[in-house]
């Protein structure tokens, strides 16, 4: 299943080092299915991240398409990179390049290159690197179910209900 990403940005007062109350901006990427879930995914992570009031002062869909994650955990900033997919058109024999944007964990940008290059390594079809950048996405939230997909008391699994109609 394809993610669909959204970007929100979340104010609030952020108190630094010194003690000092700071108004922050701070822009997030999560996986949703709509704006109403996203909106209320961003809630629900913030309320366990921020003390105080906040509020979302943007949330707008993203695209981007691949998430490239890291087990490094020095790996901890985000870059935006382009990947151009190169397909040739079969009737007029030319190429044509299909522009998707992945967002990379990496330490640094060459860092972020390696990642790319080895999550981009089982492609079959041509492709280039257009551009990687450093984003200012303080997290991602990845869309993940923890829990088991509960079946209804008065639902059986297919297979269950076959076994029992077999004579």
């Amino acid at each position: 299943m394809t993610a669909n990403w959204f970007e929100a940005k979340v104010k609030y007062m952020k108190v630094n080092e010194d003690g000092r109350e700071k108004k922050v901006n701070e822009a997030y990427l999560l996986d949703a299915v709509s704006y109403t879930e996203a909106e209320s995914r961003i809630t629900h992570e913030m309320e366990s991240v921020i003390s105080g009031d906040y509020y979302i002062s943007s949330l707008k869909k993203s695209n981007i398409t691949e998430l490239v994650p890291s087990e490094d955990e020095n790996d901890d900033r985000w870059y935006k990179a382009k990947v151009n997919i190169i397909d040739a058109d079969e009737v007029s024999g030319k190429e044509k390049s299909t522009g998707q944007y992945y967002l990379v964990a990496a330490s640094d940008i060459n860092r972020a290159l390696q990642n790319l290059e080895k999550s981009l390594a089982t492609f079959v079809v041509p492709y280039e690197i257009a551009s990687i950048a450093d984003t200012q996405f303080m997290d991602v939230f990845p869309y993940f179910s923890d829990e088991e997909e509960q079946i209804p008391e008065n639902l059986k699994p297919l297979e269950e209900g076959e076994k029992e109609m077999e004579y």
